[in-house]
């Protein structure tokens, strides 16, 4: 089945064996966001809540709270297969001759055919509130934790547009309720939407769209860590492999994904003082201050028929945001390899809600290249915002923990192998006073050149490929039971 939007994945993971659909009457004040946790801690079913107390609409939680369920939304068997799919793209070879280049064009062309496309009608516009009908009271938002300061969107994508430029913005961040029809945004100064707003020159009001639902590889493509100017409805048409149907707002000067569940539409006015938003939940389950937000202001509410609408639940790892993005940076680590060359993998353990702690491994050939690695990772998001970034050669598994402790017990001397340096606070590390840089941390453990450890690097201790294979052949004979394996 080739899902569209919500309706059919939700169809999809029903016949999977993979949605539990939960009739008895739950609150959305911490009664839906607890057993939410109960199950996204055993990454356990998609959760759809049908009757919540005081709302018509439905509520679905852990939709993508597997990898399982990331591949099913994707249609593929792992993804490492769209991995290769991004590789292909992104590092194509580049042909030697004309008559290559000729043949290559078909390939540019199909990307071509993958770009969003306008239509005059979609499904999130059947239903149209505006002015005095608006009221965010109907959605079921959530109020997850206690102490939390009040109802969330969670899992809300925001579409606005740069003025200057022209080009698409998205990406995924919390909304508090403030009242009917007022949204606080939280954004932190290196966001692109927050650099818009200090755009010089730029218009009174920057218009926002908050889109719930769709087919959930919008969802994963507007959460992917692109780079700034990159349009995830682009990459959300590679990995749909058809274009994302794109509908005008109705009340700004906006596109949104035809086949969304429920669409805010508004605006923040530039010269409006922020207000004071939270405590919100981090990915690792603790509170994080409250803070001075931007104001949303929302002036139309449309939405299909019978919408769905969805919502994450932050808290101690595993959760369904550190899985998405756990996944996008393994989907996109070939756009990475293109960008650092020495770069072999990448892994951001759930341990850190894919979030602070970070491990990889290089192809190492100078000294100081681990060095070199951690402050180009440091430009990038979210390894921005690793406070552990570890580096191991290439050899080294960078999803085993094990393996990854072993290289820093055997190569790191902390006196000559830990980096600190400063960058831009973290909003969501509540272990860094806000008002402070935060100090990210490299580890080099790899394996020192002689440059790098005054001319003399021990070899390691390893027996010859003969008697390896001598003893294998053997072992039958020494009656010590099964030959260990992973030698």
């Amino acid at each position: 089945m080739s899902q569209r939007n919500l309706a059919d994945f939700l169809d999809e993971l029903g016949h999977a064996g993979e949605l539990i659909r939960v009739e008895a009457a739950v609150d959305a004040e911490l009664e839906a966001a607890a057993v939410t946790d109960r199950v996204a801690k055993s990454q356990g079913s998609a959760l759809l809540f049908a009757a919540v107390l005081g709302h018509d609409i439905p509520l679905v939680t852990n939709l993508l709270g597997s990898e399982a369920r990331i591949c099913r939304a994707l249609h593929v068997p792992a993804l490492s297969e769209v991995a290769s799919r991004i590789a292909a793209l992104a590092c194509p070879q580049e042909p030697a001759g004309w008559f290559e280049r000729l043949k290559a064009a078909p390939h540019e062309a199909w990307l071509r055919k993958l770009q969003p496309r306008s239509v005059k009608n979609g499904i999130c516009q059947q239903v149209i509130r505006v002015g005095s009908d608006v009221d965010l009271g109907e959605l079921p938002l959530l109020h997850s934790w206690p102490g939390e300061g009040g109802r969330m969107i969670t899992a809300g994508q925001l579409f606005t547009a740069d003025a200057a430029s022209g080009c698409r913005v998205a990406g995924c961040y919390d909304l508090e309720m403030l009242d009917h029809n007022r949204l606080a945004v939280f954004l932190s100064p290196h966001d692109e939407p927050a650099r818009l707003l200090c755009a010089p020159n730029s218009e009174q009001r920057l218009p926002l769209a908050i889109v719930l639902g769709g087919d959930p590889r919008t969802l994963l493509s507007v959460a992917a860590p692109l780079p700034p100017g990159t349009d995830p409805a682009g990459l959300a048409g590679v990995l749909r492999e058809q274009p994302l149907e794109m509908v005008k707002c109705r009340s700004i000067e906006l596109e949104v994904p035809a086949d969304a569940e429920i669409v805010l539409e508004g605006y923040i006015d530039r010269r409006e003082a922020p207000v004071k938003a939270g405590p919100r939940c981090t990915p690792l389950g603790q509170l994080a201050p409250a803070r001075l937000e931007p104001v949303m202001h929302v002036t139309t509410v449309t939405h299909r028929a019978n919408p769905v609408f969805p919502a994450m639940v932050y808290g101690r790892p595993p959760h369904e945001g550190a899985l998405i993005q756990r996944a996008m940076w393994q989907v996109l680590l070939p756009l990475l390899k293109s960008s650092i060359a020495e770069l072999a993998d990448l892994d951001l353990p759930m341990f850190g809600a894919a979030r602070h702690w970070a491990v990889a491994s290089i192809h190492k050939t100078y000294a100081g290249q681990a060095r070199k690695v951690a402050h180009a990772l440091w430009g990038l998001r979210p390894p921005l915002f690793a406070k552990i970034t570890v580096l191991v050669d290439a050899g080294v598994d960078v999803h085993d923990l094990s393996g990854v402790l072993e290289a820093i017990a055997a190569h790191v001397d902390p006196g000559r192998d830990v980096l600190v340096a400063h960058g831009p606070p973290d909003p969501l590390d509540v272990a860094t006073p806000p008002e402070q840089l935060a100090q990210p941390m490299a580890i080099d453990a790899t394996a020192k050149l002689p440059e790098e450890q005054g001319g003399y690097w021990p070899a390691a201790a390893k027996t010859t490929d003969e008697i390896e294979r001598l003893v294998s052949e053997r072992w039958v004979e020494y009656q010590l039971g099964p030959e260990p394996k992973g030698r």
